[in-house]
Formats: structure tokens, C-alpha cells, sequence
């Protein structure tokens, strides 16, 4: 289907949340169940206006949860994780309108109980009901215990004076939802919808996150059965044989290819993705890429493997950092696709004029470690343009779905060969890089250290992640499940490259030191929402 068609389907789709005259007469807090909630096509109709909630574009310059990590290094330091903040009066993630889409799942759910049960409405259902794990998961991450509701509350209800469900409960009903919606949603969509492979997606997902967060925190619950349906839910993806990795046999090309394509409809490794057109649907993520006031760092930087597939502690490939052009050298190809360097344009004008930049260049409104984002930046004035990027997104990738995998396999100690050259070896072959094998042959001086120690080989699935799912959003989840927040304590997480006028380092946050905390695992209930309900109780530290 071409893009022009898809208009066509994606005005349609996105109906009930444009359409202002429909919006009046439909107040999603008043729909008229009189008249309303008649047809499968209704359900449909009001599942639309969750759908762009599942992939937000990335603003590299203010809410990328990637700003909190060691991967990047922003111009105004990040006061959550610089331990600045305060613990809020209301909002905060725990508001009233924080729990809207929750709430509007609720709303759906209590009224397709009355439905009649055809299979084209519990297909819908299954809809709504993976919108309402989707977030409801997104509130266990920030606050863990949460209050598991069940239907569309009013201002009267008694459930809002109740206290916190455990996270594990909600977790449970999270993936009852969830397998409902794998049962009920089809296996291929042609209008782009939710399908089962994108429920098994998320399981696998939410899977991983809560099993390997109750074995680093040294929480109760049984994590090996949740990483044993991570294993599962990943299989049923990758036995289904609908998915593989994007590889034109092009290793220099492809990775970066990857994320600045205009039209991902059939792509290979899309087990869900999010289309924008121009007048439809636009983002504005390269135009903030191209001025991120952000960059990567060091201690990310150091951490690609040279060619050899060694670290480059013990590679005679590495030819050193005086020189920054020299870093990238002899390095696993996805450090050139990801990390921009001088031997790509910059800017590729409506003329045809070529712009290169010449690095190293520490400008705050720029990069202010020299290592500017490169991943999902196109160089096209076009694509520059204030809110009118059309640049497609992954919603659910089968290269990050891989590597979930392979981390719960290994998590579990079965990961075996066979699982790497099926899982970590596919993303590799993308960019000609050695093979990774169960049997890791080297300690690398410069492995994180943990505050839980980790095999070898879970180092280097840990590697593996960061590296191929650089500036899409996941270390943070990473640290936070890993127990891993101490990691931002190490000095390189505040450098940049060498400035060949000092001969050093650059230095962020001159004279900061980061403390880590971690209460910072879990955010802040609001002081009034304690206030108004004292059966809530605050989260450890605040």
C-alpha cells in the first residue's frame, strides 16, 4: 500500500481524535450508551485515539528517558538523576489526568460487556485491553505499587480512597489482559493495527523488565517463571517467520538506513510501526537531533567493540581518541551509523549542497560532548523542516524483540549457541561483525561495574543492547531493572571527546560530582494525593 492510499485509511483512523464537530457531539467522558456502543465499529472507532500513545518521537532535548542515563550527556544536567528533585504537590505522573487513559480503557471495557461477543468485537476488546496493559505497565515502572482499577471511576468512588495494589498483582492482571489480546487480534493487520505479534511483543517486554527487576532488587515473586513467558512470548514471534532483520547485504549502510526511512510499511522488522505523512501525521525529531543540546558520551563511546570483536582495552585494532575521527576506526560498523563523524553530511540542502561538519565542535545548543545522535537523523533540509518530519518509527522491532530474548534466555542459563546465532548473531551478520559466542574469551577491564556482578556472557548481551538499541529510549528501563543506577557515578558519563585545543577531555558540569540514590528507582507520590487518600503510602527515600 502506498502512501497515498494510506492517507486515505489514516485520516479515517485517526477520525475520532481530529474531528472536532465528532468530539462535541461525543465527549469521551459522555459518550451516550444510548447511542453508542452498538457495532464492532465503534469499539474500533474509540481504540483509535490510544494508538499514538504506543511510540511518542523522541525529544532528545527534554523528555528522551535517554537523557537520565550514561549514554547521554544533555547541556543543562538532568536534576532527577542529579538527585534535585523535589517531591511535587499534585501532578507528577499520579494526577488526574495521568490516569485518563486508564480510565478511558476502563470506560470501553464496563460497556463491551454488554456486547454482544462476536469475534469481530472481542477483537476490539483485545485492542483496548493491550492499550490498558501498555499503560498501566508505563505507571509500574514510575511508581511500582499502584492501585489496580477495574472500571471507569467517578468522583465518588470508593476505590479512589484505596490504597496501592502490589506491583506483582498488577503485573498479573496487566498480562491477563494481554494474553486475552493474544488470543483475540490477528496475526496481520493491512491498516497498521494491533496484531497478536505485537501483543506477544509487549509480554516479552514487560516480561523481561518485571522478572529481571525482582531478581536485581531482591524482591519476592517468582522471576524465573516471568522470564520463562519472556522466552515464550518471544518464540511465538520468531517461530511465526513473518520477521527478520533488514540486511541489503550493505554493512556500512544499513543499520542507519534503518531508522530514516519515509515509508516502513513492510519492512521485514516491523512487528509494529508508526506512520507520518505530510498534512496527516509529522514529527519534528530530526530538526531537535540537528540542535539535540545533547550528545553522547564517553564512557557510551568506549563501549563499541572493534572489528575483531575484541573491547578496545584489548584490540590492536584501536587506534587511540587524540585524533576523534581516528575513535571510529576499526570499529563495529554501528558506531558510524549511530554517532555522527565527518565523513558524513550534515546538511544536504534543497540545491544539492553538501554540508560536513567538522569535529570536533562543542557547542551547548549543539552537542556539548562533540559526539553528536546520528541514529534517526536525516541530513535532508527537508526533513528539517519545524514539525514536518514524515520520517516512519518502530512502534514493536524484531531486532530489539532479539535481544530481549537472548537477555531472558541468558538470565535463565539456557542460552545456549543455537540461541545467540538465532537472536545476537542476526544483528551482527546486519553489520559483518564476528559473532558473539556463549563462551566469551575475554574480561574487558571497562565492563560496567554492577552493583550485582553478572556472568560474562550477560555482559556482553548487556553490550549488545546498548549498542543496538542506542537513542531509542531503553537504557533507563535497563538501568532501572538491572539495579544498575550506580553506573552513572563513573566520571566518563560526564566527558566528552578530546579538544584538540586542550589536549584534555571535555568536561561537563565542571567541579559536579553525581551522587546516585536509590530512591530514585521509583518516583514521588504527590504530597496533596497523600494528603487526600491515607491509605497511600510514599515510595522508599521520599
Amino acid at each position: 500500500m502506498n502512501k497515498i492510499l494510506y492517507t486515505i485509511i489514516f485520516s479515517s483512523l485517526l477520525f475520532f481524535g481530529c474531528n472536532d464537530d465528532y468530539m462535541e457531539r461525543y465527549p469521551l467522558d459522555a459518550i451516550s450508551d444510548v447511542t453508542y456502543w452498538k457495532s464492532p465499529s465503534e469499539i474500533k472507532m474509540y481504540a483509535n485515539q490510544f494508538y499514538e500513545d504506543l511510540y511518542i518521537p523522541q525529544d532528545f532535548r527534554n523528555n528522551s528517558s535517554d537523557l537520565k542515563t550514561d549514554d547521554m550527556a544533555p547541556t543543562t544536567r538532568n536534576s532527577y538523576v542529579w538527585g534535585e528533585t523535589t517531591v511535587p504537590s499534585s501532578g507528577g505522573g499520579w494526577g488526574k489526568a495521568d490516569w485518563g487513559k486508564i480510565r478511558s480503557c476502563n470506560f470501553a471495557l464496563r460497556r463491551i460487556e454488554e456486547m454482544a461477543k462476536s469475534n469481530e468485537v472481542l477483537m476490539y476488546e483485545g485492542e483496548i485491553r493491550l492499550f490498558k496493559s501498555f499503560f498501566y505497565f508505563n505507571k509500574v515502572k514510575l511508581f511500582g505499587d499502584v492501585p489496580w482499577l477495574d472500571k471507569d471511576l467517578q468522583t465518588n468512588s470508593e476505590e479512589l480512597f484505596e490504597g496501592r495494589t502490589p506491583r506483582g498483582e498488577v503485573v498479573q492482571h496487566i498480562l491477563e489482559d494481554l494474553d486475552f489480546a493474544i488470543l483475540h487480534l490477528p496475526e496481520q493487520s493491512s491498516e497498521d493495527r494491533l496484531t497478536k505479534y505485537a501483543a506477544y511483543a509487549l509480554k516479552a517486554e514487560i516480561c523481561l523488565y518485571e522478572g529481571t527487576f525482582i531478581k536485581y532488587h531482591g524482591l519476592p515473586g517468582d522471576y524465573e517463571s516471568l522470564l520463562r513467558a519472556s522466552v515464550a512470548a518471544s518464540e511465538a514471534v520468531i517461530n511465526s517467520g513473518l520477521f527478520d532483520i533488514y540486511n541489503t547485504g550493505n554493512p556500512n549502510e544499513d543499520f542507519f538506513n534503518l531508522f530514516i526511512q519515509r515509508e516502513l510499511k513492510g519492512n521485514i522488522e516491523g512487528i509494529m510501526i508508526q506512520r507520518f505523512l505530510i498534512d496527516i501525521r509529522t514529527h519534528n525529531m530530526t530538526r531537535e537531533l540537528s540542535e539535540a543540546y545533547n550528545g553522547y558520551t564517553k564512557d557510551f563511546v568506549e563501549s563499541f567493540l572493534c572489528t575483531d570483536g575484541l573491547p578496545i582495552n584489548l584490540s590492536p585494532l584501536y587506534q587511540g581518541d587524540n585524533i576523534i575521527d581516528d575513535e571510529f576506526v576499526n570499529r563495529d560498523p554501528r558506531m558510524q551509523q549511530s554517532v555522527y563523524n565527518s565523513n558524513r553530511p550534515f546538511r544536504i540542502f534543497y540545491d544539492g549542497t553538501i554540508y560536513y561538519k567538522p569535529l570536533p565542535e562543542f557547542i551547548n545548543t549543539l552537542s556539548p560532548t562533540s559526539y553528536f545522535i546520528l541514529k534517526g537523523f536525516s541530513p535532508y533540509e527537508r526533513d528539517i523542516e519545524k514539525q514536518r518530519c514524515e520520517i516512519d518509527l518502530f512502534t514493536y522491532r524484531y531486532g530489539k524483540l532479539l535481544l530481549d530474548y537472548a537477555e531472558a534466555k541468558a538470565e535463565l542459563g539456557e542460552c545456549s549457541q543455537d540461541v545467540l546465532d538465532i537472536s545476537i548473531n542476526k544483528l551482527r551478520d546486519r553489520v559483518n561483525m564476528p559473532h558473539m559466542n556463549v563462551n566469551i574469551n575475554f574480561i574487558d577491564p571497562n565492563w560496567p561495574n554492577w552493583e550485582v556482578p553478572v556472568t560474562p556472557l550477560i555482559n556482553e548481551i548487556r553490550r549488545e543492547r546498548r549498542i543496538e538499541t542506542c537513542a531509542e529510549g531503553r537504557r533507563w528501563d535497563d538501568l532501572v531493572r538491572w539495579k544498575a543506577g550506580k553506573l552513572l557515578e563513573n566520571e566518563k558519563t560526564l566527558l566528552g571527546a578530546r579538544n584538540p585545543d586542550t589536549g584534555d577531555l571535555q568536561v561537563l558540569y565542571s567541579g559536579k560530582k553525581r551522587t546516585w540514590s536509590d530512591k530514585l528507582y521509583l518516583q514521588p507520590i504527590p504530597l496533596e494525593d497523600l494528603a487526600l487518600n491515607p491509605q497511600l503510602t510514599q515510595n522508599p527515600g521520599w
